[in-house]
């Protein structure tokens, strides 16, 4: 406690110890008024032969008017405390009242001095017995005591002193010894009184104290449950639609799945926004926001009384329907399906809106939550390839599917720790030459029992499981010696190796800096790196940058795809590139159609406009390798040339091309000085 606080403390303390010991006082002279005078006229009425009849009608009058002061006294003093303030005339009132009261009984051997020595004697005994009294009910207020016992031992003390007997005067002289010894007893008795009214101040100051600290406590619960009750709230709900998220939805399922049955039925609903990409790309993330707050609230108000809805992220979500079978949870999705086929005003315009949904009932399709949902999300799989903007319902097909999947995914993993993805090498011909000026590297899987599976059998599996940048790794790892090894024997003038970074980058992937893998123990100008759109497309700032770094050690970048996706022309100016590489689904119809040849020619004179190189990846045949040579692409990669080769094969075939371009060069003829003459 600071001194201030402690000064405080004891100034409230002296003062309560005032107040409290006064009003002890008070409470016990309370009957004192009603006592004093019967006994002063019971004791003149037996006395009254033995007594002056002039002393006792003196007696009579202070003990009369002592006791109506003393009651005006106590009048005062209970009518003012009501209001909580106790004047200092009450209490000179008071103090004056037991003034007036000792004299009384100071009075009693001066009343009884005409008689016989044997009724001064009982006489003296009233002052005595008075004085003790007066110690107990005066007791923690010395100056009341000091008040009441002045005039008392005073004048009785006096009487006795200027009696002419001796015995009397001896009597005078102990009752001085007396008032002494009932000082010191008072001094005793007030000690415990005073110190029974600190230990109740404290009391009761540390009951408010506590009753203020609980006060306070139930405030603080009363914020705490209220923040832990929003806490909960927010932890299962989400915080743009106000559904549930996703553990909220597992835990209302959970719920709802425990009592399950056939005749209590639970259907359940995934849904998928479709195309909801372009949707966000075009009206930007608040728009998207909100087009997915009026989804949700159009989804909640075409529910029916009892049905769950809940957000699992993005643009999915779950609806729980208790009660209702496959052909209930299917009218449901089918009448959703409607609804939110309805467009949606966003930012200031109309966006288009379609879901696919896919149904699973329980207990028929599962009794467990991860099991009922990874049915409903098959059944959504198939409703998105199948077209989108419909519902699709759980079969067992569908569940062969999963099971066939999911086994894939699990074989893909075993495959990458068992090192069974290597890399292969896919020459890039100049066409105009025939040289060898690079290769790209390709995965494959090449499991024990020897065949090779090409990228495009567990490229699905790999998106699906999220497994492209380990694969990638595997790729980088596998094929470094052997890069190193053909950088050591000597390569052709711009010679490069062309790697693609995974098309499933995220913001991480880029702030985790890919590149500086690619290229860890390899020359940066040995290295070309592939990017697609969609692998920028979450952090195209983070991408930009570590790219030019990259390009600033040496290496080259080029844009894959190119064409395929909607903001490819935006990325030739957002990204520090080197080369374009033209879809390879432009590559297959360039020969078909005259529009098709058209829109390549203006895909390559755009790329040469601004100072890029071009390639071309996927030409299987002359045809399509004669359309762009002629239309200035001549550097080439597919089938036509060669597939994707082993390392060794690799090797071999890129030694031989060499020799073949040594000894062509061997072939020319040589001009001597005489064949000018």
């Amino acid at each position: 406690m600071a001194p201030e606080e402690t000064i405080e403390a004891d100034e409230a303390t002296a003062a309560f110890l005032r107040e409290r010991s006064f009003a002890v006082v008070v409470t016990n002279l309370l009957p004192t008024p009603f006592v004093t005078l019967p006994f002063v006229l019971l004791v003149s009425a037996l006395m009254r032969a033995d007594l002056s009849t002039s002393r006792v009608g003196w007696w009579l009058m202070v003990c009369v008017v002592s006791t109506v002061i003393s009651l005006i006294g106590l009048y005062r003093y209970y009518t003012r405390s009501a209001t909580g303030v106790v004047t200092r005339v009450t209490k000179l009132i008071i103090g004056l009242g037991f003034a007036t009261g000792g004299l009384v009984f100071g009075m009693c051997p001066w009343v009884a001095g005409d008689g016989d020595v044997e009724v001064v004697l009982a006489f003296t005994f009233f002052p005595g017995v008075a004085a003790t009294i007066g110690c107990i009910v005066a007791a923690g207020r010395r100056d009341m005591y000091i008040a009441f016992l002045t005039p008392l031992i005073g004048l009785s003390s006096f009487t006795l002193l200027a009696s002419e007997t001796s015995l009397l005067r001896a009597f005078g002289i102990l009752s001085i010894f007396f008032v002494v010894s009932l000082l010191a007893l008072h001094h005793a008795v007030s000690r415990n009184v005073l110190d029974a009214i600190r230990l109740q101040w404290r009391s009761q100051r540390l009951l408010r104290d506590l009753a203020h600290e609980r006060s306070e406590l139930t405030g603080v619960n009363d914020q705490l449950a209220t923040i832990n009750k929003r806490l909960a709230h927010q932890a299962t709900h989400d915080p743009l639609t106000g559904l549930y998220n996703r553990r909220g939805t597992l835990e209302v399922l959970d719920q709802l799945l425990a009592g399950a049955d056939e005749s209590r039925p639970v259907g359940l609903l995934f849904c998928d926004l479709d195309r909801f990409k372009a949707v966000n790309d075009a009206l930007g993330h608040r728009g998207g926001d909100r087009f997915i707050s009026i989804i949700a609230d159009r989804l909640l108000r075409s529910l029916d009384a009892g049905s769950v809805a809940g957000r699992m992220g993005g643009d999915e979500f779950i609806v729980v329907m208790p009660g209702q079978d496959v052909a209930g949870a299917a009218a449901i999705a089918s009448r959703l399906v409607g609804v939110l086929a309805q467009p949606v005003h966003a930012e200031g315009r109309d966006m288009p809106s379609s879901v696919s949904i896919g149904v699973a009932c329980a207990p028929e399709h599962g009794t467990a939550a991860s099991e009922l949902l990874r049915h409903a999300n098959a059944a959504l799989y198939r409703a998105k390839s199948g077209g989108r903007n419909r519902v699709e319902l759980f079969d067992s097909s569908m569940q062969q599917a999963l099971v066939a999947r999911l086994e894939g995914e699990q074989a893909l993993r075993r495959a990458i720790d068992d090192d069974e993805i290597v890399a292969f090498f896919q020459p890039e011909i100049d066409a105009s030459t025939g040289d060898v000026v690079g290769a790209e590297l390709l995965a494959r899987w090449v499991p024990r029992t020897g065949r090779v599976i090409p990228a495009h059998e567990f490229m699905t599996a790999a998106t699906s499981a999220g497994l492209l940048n380990r694969i990638t790794e595997k790729v980088i790892g596998s094929a470094r010696p052997h890069v190193r090894r053909l950088a050591m024997l000597g390569l052709p003038d711009g010679f490069r190796f062309r790697v693609n970074v995974a098309p499933e980058a995220t913001e991480r992937t880029w702030r985790d800096d890919p590149l500086h893998d690619i290229v860890k123990g390899i020359d940066p100008w040995l290295m070309t790196v592939d990017i697609s759109e969609t692998a920028v497309d979450n952090d195209s700032g983070g991408a930009a940058a570590k790219l030019a770094s990259f390009r600033a050690s040496g290496g080259r970048v080029c844009l894959d795809d190119f064409a395929r996706g909607v903001s490819s022309l935006s990325l030739l100016r957002r990204l520090p590139l080197d080369e374009v590489r033209i879809d390879r689904l432009s590559i297959d119809t360039i020969t078909a159609h005259p529009h098709d040849r058209a829109i390549v020619r203006s895909i390559i004179a755009l790329v040469r406009e601004i100072g890029l190189a071009v390639t071309a990846d996927g030409v299987e045949t002359g045809a399509q390798a004669d359309a762009l040579i002629a239309l200035g692409c001549v550097r080439h990669q597919g089938h036509l040339y060669s597939p994707a080769l082993p390392a060794g094969e690799f090797e071999d075939f890129l030694l031989a091309r060499l020799a073949e371009r040594y000894a062509l060069a061997d072939q020319q003829p040589t001009w001597e000085t005489n064949d000018l003459t």
